[in-house]
């Protein structure tokens, strides 16, 4: 079960950033605040409703599979990271 959640978590993050990268860049509104171009920064936001849909789907696929993969590698190991960990004392 965990190394098909972990495949799924690969593949959602793959997904998410090929979606990100798509979609157009918000650096006009940016560079609108410091003179030139200031009616873009309220202009209407551009870009396609479906790929905002999309991101946020593929973010919330993202936050289930990492919460997933958190629960079932403390299930798998039985510890903590932290408790694997040797505590240095005196130094």
């Amino acid at each position: 079960m965990y190394e098909l959640m972990l495949i799924l978590h690969i593949i959602v993050c793959a997904s998410l950033v090929g979606v990100i990268l798509i979609q157009a860049g918000k650096g006009a509104g940016i560079s609108g605040m410091f003179g030139g171009g200031s009616d873009a920064i309220f202009s209407a936001p551009s870009g396609s409703a479906f790929l905002k849909k999309v991101t946020v789907g593929l973010a919330v696929g993202f936050v289930v599979t990492t919460l997933s993969l958190t629960i079932l590698h403390s299930r798998r190991s039985g510890r903590s990271v932290l408790e694997r960990v040797p505590i240095q004392q005196g130094q």
